[in-house]
């Protein structure tokens, strides 16, 4: 190529603000990580012999300062970029001269860099009687596409959608691709699962009554877990007034009077459980007036405890006596 068709090439490119993609033909196209070469000389390079390499008009790198750059490697007629990046896409500029000044080599080259396209993926949608196909992929920038049914091209279509497809089990692949890779799809068919009519109990769709079932058998076991708590409390709150009254009990028969006989005859034949004393603590006792009394007195108008029932029992009961005549006295005088 000459200098007037790079000029050219270099004029178009710079209308369309340097996107590489309104650029009619790239020259080289580059996969994404692979090396770009640039060819220096026909011969070897000789060691007075000068190059520069320039990227839209830009200096990019000179001999003398090719050791400064790892990515550039110059061999015996080219000179090699590693490790190509999609940044480097560009229009690039060689120049060689002699020791003298001359002009050995000039070109002008447009490089495009693709990426590596990932696997794509098929994506089945019905439609009436009929399928779409989607032909999924991270990134669509500068991809074609194309389909294939059972291994063949199917009606040349490049577009990322296929419509309108009749349903039956051919195998359906899609390939998507670029100037330096591509990459197919894993093969679908060409089948819409048909609704089932029996797919529903008591005349509702099986996943409402599921739903329903299931949302029944959680409140009714809300009801039973309430029902259960309240009875506990209510079984507590039972015992813990019986265990009151029966406290009550003991402080009537501690303070009653001495001269209540009636009511300790009573409490003598209603027997007092050890439990009773045995749940009452000493602070309660304490608070007992009747208790708090006798006790300020020394104990001395203590009563004596009461007989058991067995003591009384052993006691005979006294025997009538007979009336004693009484004397009389005669009186001499009457006599």
């Amino acid at each position: 190529m000459d200098t007037s068709d790079s000029v050219t090439v270099l004029f178009l490119c710079f209308l369309t603000l340097f996107s590489l993609t309104d650029c009619s033909t790239c020259q080289r196209n580059i996969l994404e990580g692979d090396s770009l070469t640039f060819k220096l000389t026909d011969g070897p390079l000789k060691e007075d012999d000068k190059f520069t390499i320039k990227k839209d008009n830009k200096l990019l790198v000179r001999k003398r300062n090719i050791k400064q750059n790892e990515r550039w490697i110059l061999k015996n007629t080219s000179l090699e970029l590693q490790h190509v990046k999609l940044s480097d896409s560009g229009n690039y500029t060689v120049d060689v001269f002699d020791g003298n000044g001359k002009n050995l080599k000039s070109y002008t080259e447009t490089v495009c860099v693709y990426v590596k396209i990932p696997k794509p993926r098929v994506n089945v949608t019905c439609q009436d009687e009929n399928v779409n196909f989607i032909c999924e992929i991270e990134d669509t920038k500068d991809l074609s596409f194309s389909w294939y049914k059972n291994g063949k091209d199917f009606k040349n279509n490049t577009f990322k959608v296929l419509r309108n497809v009749e349903t039956d089990k051919s195998k359906y692949t899609c390939t998507a691709e670029n100037p330096v890779h591509n990459n197919t799809s894993d093969p679908v068919e060409a089948a819409c699962l048909k609704p089932n009519v029996n797919n529903k109990i008591f005349g509702f769709d099986r996943g409402i009554m599921v739903g329903i079932l299931a949302g029944g058998g959680a409140f009714i076991l809300l009801v039973m877990i309430v029902l259960v708590t309240v009875a506990c409390r209510s079984r507590k709150r039972h015992a813990r007034q019986q265990q009151d009254k029966e406290k009550f009990g003991l402080y009537t028969i501690i303070c009653s009077s001495p001269g209540d006989r009636n009511l300790n005859q009573t409490t003598r034949d209603q027997p007092t459980s050890p439990e009773i004393y045995n749940n009452v603590s000493a602070k309660e006792v304490a608070q007992v007036p009747c208790l708090t009394k006798s006790r300020s007195g020394n104990q001395k108008h203590a009563l004596p405890p009461p007989l058991s029932i067995d003591e009384e029992e052993e006691q005979p009961k006294p025997l009538p006596q007979p009336r004693k005549k009484a004397q009389v006295r005669k009186c001499e005088g009457l006599l």
